[in-house]
């Protein structure tokens, strides 16, 4: 049985202005499928018909049939012509109801006591919504980063870098970065070290996560500069270690409940086996400037 060629009487609308019109085309025949007034199956007319019908090129015809043919609305025979699709794309998008088995029971897996109490008191801080904004004591002035210089050097590094930079590398860090450390760690800061005393992390975070885990057993002391990076409190409390807070004044450190150099604080260092000692580094907020030689002093002999 012939199709049926259904196309004479349809009425489109008229194209706008700023409207290609194959697309337009398209997008008519397309909607006529779609509300059914072109049914499927039905014969639609030649590209010469259609063309001469509405005043087109028979390009711009053939282009919207050609795209009606891509998103499959529509299908070609040889000898026959051009019909709408028998099933289409909208067809498949259909969402079936499907039969609800009944409900499974609610999972009782939790966290570990260890779990939760690593999870306890994690400072999670919000991300950046703009970029060079004041007050912002987690995040350097990333505004002012050179970032094209920085990208010009490491480019210019990864290009003449061997392949082995690419490879599994030593697990303590990237061996000429840890040298340049400890020789900047030596001119800057006095301190007597070399590359193999030199770990590289990911950040700090890491590095306090590393120490407290090597170095601490559960009960032995750890004394803090207060104020201090907060994230320095979440690892030493995990590894069940004593906190014993060192309130920062004017000039040094004073021992929690006592005069400078001693009191009540100063016991807990001594009470509870080795101890750690943990201050911000030269830049750090919140308390600006350094300490004096003296308070230095103090805190590595109480190291000793």
């Amino acid at each position: 049985m012939a199709k049926a060629e259904a196309f004479q009487d349809l009425a489109l609308t008229t194209p706008r202005r700023s409207q290609e019109l194959w697309r337009w085309l398209y997008s008519e025949i397309r909607a006529a499928i779609l509300d059914g007034r072109l049914k499927r199956g039905s014969r639609l007319p030649s590209e010469r018909s259609l063309a001469k019908q509405y005043g087109l090129a028979r390009g711009t015809v053939t282009a919207a049939f050609d795209q009606l043919r891509a998103e499959g609305y529509a299908s070609s025979e040889i000898g026959s012509g051009t019909f709408v699709a028998s099933g289409l794309p909208e067809d498949g998008m259909v969402a079936r109801r499907v039969r609800r088995g009944p409900a499974l029971p609610k999972s009782r897996a939790g966290l570990s006591a260890r779990g939760r109490m690593m999870v306890d008191g994690v400072l999670l801080l919000p991300p950046s919504q703009s970029i060079g904004k004041a007050f912002r004591n987690y995040e350097p002035a990333i505004d002012l980063f050179p970032m094209n210089l920085w990208a010009r050097i490491a480019g210019r590094v990864l290009r003449r870098a061997p392949r082995t930079l690419y490879a599994q590398g030593n697990a303590a860090g990237f061996e000429p970065l840890r040298r340049a450390i400890a020789e900047y760690l030596g001119a800057a800061r006095g301190v007597k070290c070399d590359a193999g005393q030199v770990i590289v992390t990911s950040g700090a975070q890491q590095a306090l996560d590393l120490t407290a885990r090597l170095l601490l057993e559960p009960g032995d002391s750890a004394w803090v500069e207060d104020p201090c990076y907060p994230g320095s409190n979440f690892h030493l409390t995990r590894c069940r270690s004593q906190h014993c807070s060192d309130p920062r004044r004017p000039g040094g450190l004073e021992s929690r409940g006592g005069a400078k150099g001693g009191g009540p604080g100063q016991a807990c260092l001594h009470d509870a086996g080795k101890s750690v000692s943990f201050g911000r580094n030269a830049f750090a907020r919140p308390s600006p400037g350094s300490l004096e030689n003296s308070c230095k002093r103090r805190r590595l002999d109480r190291g000793r």
